[in-house]
């Protein structure tokens, strides 16, 4: 199923949920993305020129689950 990226309005098959702001993007518009106990956390690139959004996804610990 073909879906819109929210963030740039690109059609894609696979789009991946940021999990700051919790909208649909696609690859390009993925900032990083680190893996956690389950499954991957991801940021934006909206939510990584927030710099509150950027510090707890850079601070995010293993440990903290």
């Amino acid at each position: 199923m073909i879906e819109t990226c929210e963030r740039c309005g690109t059609q894609s098959a696979k789009l991946e949920k940021c999990e700051y702001c919790g909208k649909k993007s696609c690859f390009s518009c993925i900032k990083s993305s680190k893996r956690k106990k389950v499954g991957r956390l991801r940021i934006c690139k909206g939510c990584w020129s927030n710099m509150p959004k950027r510090r707890r996804f850079k601070a995010y610990s293993y440990r903290q689950e």
